[in-house]
């Protein structure tokens, strides 16, 4: 198994079976607590997608020696195969301005 392969697995074992919940004009994936992985504004036409860099990014970079460059081309890969989530372009985020990543969004 190649080395993508393997960390797809992880993610999908990790974060697969996250809930979309629509708040106004941004789309939250949250998991088992509430709490969101990543986001976007469904108006924005940049296309952008917002990961939670301390539960999902940096993970990527510590445990398997990513660069953030990589990291977000594999996010790309996985958000669409997993969420078909397409034409997304992953950028992290440390907190967004209106809500910290550790508040449940429901």
């Amino acid at each position: 198994m190649n080395r993508q392969k393997i960390i797809l697995k992880w993610l999908n074992k990790e974060f697969g079976d996250l809930t979309p919940v629509v708040r106004g004009n941004i789309t939250y994936y949250v998991d088992e607590n509430n709490l969101p992985l990543f986001y976007y504004y469904q108006d924005e036409k940049n296309g952008l997608i917002y990961i939670n860099y301390d539960r999902i990014w940096s993970l990527l970079g510590s445990i398997f020696s990513m660069k953030d460059l990589e990291i977000k081309e594999l996010l790309k890969v996985w958000l669409e195969d997993t969420y078909n989530l397409r034409g997304r372009t992953p950028i992290a985020d440390v907190q967004k301005a209106t809500r910290s990543w550790r508040i449940p969004i429901i």
